[in-house]
């Protein structure tokens, strides 16, 4: 979010030099607007059958497929957006595993994104779309992939066909 005015006193904010990059700042009490990465949670599923992506419901890159995967509430930790975004988005429980990574997101149009990926295994639930997902299913990880929304997806699963192929399993 982009501000014109400042948020504690209304005057409007001014483009300042600050810390080496151009920031809006208010010359009436002081407020920097920082604009900082928002942090979201995926999480890699595979069964039998290979990954588990969802097609997106909603705008933006409505129709394309992603890993299950949201913003965190201010409220949770990471692992508890991992638990609550398979669940919203795919009908299943999971347990969060390892830490795969975490990833810089900057082609979301609507904020540039910190993504931290974890694996996580299947514990309860029945397979099904939901939340802002169209459909939910696993996809081959050895064969092609549908078209993905963000390209910090298709990073992590080009990293996890990597893994398999090498056999390591962080």
């Amino acid at each position: 979010m982009r501000y014109s005015y400042c948020p504690q006193c209304a005057e409007p904010l001014q483009k300042v030099l600050l810390e080496g990059r151009e920031r809006l700042m208010c010359r009436g009490c002081g407020f920097v607007h920082y604009e900082n990465p928002v942090p979201a949670v995926g999480v890699v599923v595979m069964n039998d059958s290979g990954v588990l992506l969802v097609k997106r419901k909603y705008a933006p890159r409505q129709g394309l497929w992603s890993l299950p995967a949201g913003f965190m509430e201010i409220d949770e930790t990471p692992a508890q957006t991992a638990v609550r975004e398979a669940r919203e988005e795919t009908g299943l429980e999971v347990r969060v595993g390892p830490l795969l990574g975490v990833y810089a997101g900057d082609d979301d149009p609507r904020v540039r994104v910190v993504l931290i990926v974890y694996r996580a295994e299947i514990v309860g639930g029945s397979l099904m779309a939901g939340d802002d997902a169209e459909e939910a299913r696993f996809f081959p990880v050895d064969g092609r992939l549908p078209e993905m929304a963000f390209a910090s997806h298709c990073h992590v699963l080009h990293e996890v066909t990597k893994q398999l192929r090498d056999g390591s399993s962080r």
